[in-house]
């Protein structure tokens, strides 16, 4: 069975070693070589906050359940791998802006009359 795993790394993170530990890390986890297939990576886009890849790789398995053990066992190690190098898995920041604020002496008109 093949497996797709997606992830996205910093604006900062040196690339070409994102993508060799990942491959790396799969291969020594997954046994590729045993499996006679080639393991896949490739960066997919400039993300929000991160630059977004996927990596394709195949395991012995016939079932939804191995699939899903899978991808979660490559989701670990490669958490592992990324923190043992320093290399950050960012989540999405918003930032807002009021431009519009009350000054904290102002108190707001009401909205709606009373009657």
């Amino acid at each position: 069975m093949r497996i797709t795993l997606s992830c996205g790394v910093g604006y900062e993170s040196d690339l070409e070693q994102v993508q060799e530990l990942t491959k790396k890390t799969i291969a020594q986890h997954f046994g590729q070589e045993e499996l006679e297939r080639e393991l896949e990576f490739y960066y997919t886009e400039f993300g929000d906050s991160s630059i977004n890849f996927i990596s394709r790789f195949w395991i012995q398995g016939v079932s939804g359940l191995d699939k899903l053990r899978a991808k979660s066992k490559a989701i670990i190690e490669l958490k592992k791998a990324f923190d043992g190098e320093g290399i950050n898995i960012p989540f999405p920041i918003r930032t807002l802006q009021f431009d519009n604020a009350f000054p904290l002496s102002q108190k707001p008109t009401k909205a709606f009359s009373e009657n």
